[in-house]
C-alpha cells in the first residue's frame, strides 16, 4: 500500500489491461448493475455499476480519484 499525495489516505495500485497502473482505495465493495459509477477488478478491467452492501457476486474496486477530495490537482490540462 502507499498513501496518496493529495489527501494522504491509504491507496492500492492495480495494473489495468492496457499496462496502466490505476489507484483504488483499499477495500473492495460489491458492485451491482445498473448504475454508471466505474469499478476496477482485480483483472484490471473497468466496469460499471453502482456499489451495494448486499452479495452481488461481483467484487470491484473504488478508483481512488472518485473519493478524493484533492482529485482535482491531479487532472491533466489539456
Amino acid at each position: 500500500m502507499s498513501q496518496c499525495r493529495g489527501c494522504g489516505r491509504e491507496i492500492v495500485w492495480l495494473r489495468m489491461k492496457s499496462g496502466k497502473n490505476m489507484p483504488v482505495d483499499p477495500e473492495p465493495v460489491f458492485v451491482a448493475e445498473g448504475g454508471k459509477d466505474a469499478f476496477i477488478t482485480d483483472e484490471g478491467e473497468r466496469i460499471t455499476g453502482t456499489a451495494s452492501e448486499t452479495d452481488t457476486g461481483t467484487v470491484g474496486f473504488v478508483p481512488h480519484w472518485a473519493t478524493c477530495p484533492a482529485a482535482g490537482q491531479f487532472r491533466k490540462r489539456g
